[in-house]
């Protein structure tokens, strides 16, 4: 995924350079292999900051489904520390997403912003079983306080605020046009590589934005009309 922050902002920049920063600390310090930040404003949630961009299918789907620790504790709860992911089975969706990127072990933070439009979680991965004592769970806490400090900031707030709208929107074009990948290889028998190259073609030909090409198929499919790409 691209830097949130290119195109955005002054501040939007400033707060992608500090919550990197204070990640890539926490993973060092408390020996994960990646952290993740998750917002969510109203109803749309993001992944906002993350070590490791392939953490964000774990993080997805949890919000897919708004079931799973990163999502629980965006409310004020306790952390939620997984030792073997694989042996809970509280979250299916959270561990088979788990299970893909290799991940064993999770720890997930509330992070207070101190608003009620905003709210936050910290996550941290392991790729190994991680038997977490009560100390270290004591440093993630800290970790979780410093985001909560940078968030509350009024022009980091507004950045971040900007940065969750603006990624949520990103996660909905994706899944559109997922989607109509899948019915483009599904009728044509096709690959997820060439249903794409379907899309992009039809996108670059008629000057239409590809998430709105494959908004407008998956819409003709549902309502039975006939195939417009072939056009």
């Amino acid at each position: 995924m691209a830097d949130p922050a290119e195109g955005g902002t002054a501040e939007e920049a400033r707060l992608n350079r500090l919550l990197n920063m204070i990640l890539e600390t926490a993973v060092d310090v408390l020996a994960f292999d990646a952290a993740t930040v998750s917002v969510r404003r109203g109803s749309d949630v993001a992944t906002i900051a993350a070590t490791d961009e392939r953490m964000h299918e774990i993080d997805l789907a949890q919000y897919e489904t708004m079931d799973g620790p990163c999502a629980s504790v965006l409310d004020p709860v306790d952390p939620i520390y997984i030792e073997d992911i694989g042996d809970d089975d509280r979250w299916q969706a959270f561990r088979e997403a788990a299970e893909m990127a290799g991940v064993r072990s999770s720890l997930s933070l509330h992070v207070g912003t101190g608003s009620d439009e905003i709210t936050s979680s910290l996550n941290l991965y392991a790729r190994r079983v991680y038997a977490m004592s009560d100390e270290r769970i004591g440093q993630a806490r800290a970790f979780a306080a410093q985001l909560a400090a940078a968030l509350a900031n009024i022009d980091m707030y507004r950045a971040t605020a900007r940065l969750a709208e603006q990624l949520a929107d990103a996660l909905r074009t994706r899944a559109g046009i997922e989607q109509a990948k899948g019915m483009l290889m599904a009728e044509r028998g096709i690959s997820a590589e060439e249903a794409f190259q379907v899309l992009r073609e039809h996108s670059q030909r008629t000057n239409v934005k590809l998430a709105i090409i494959a908004a407008r198929l998956v819409m003709d499919r549902r309502d039975g009309r006939g195939d417009f790409l072939a056009v």
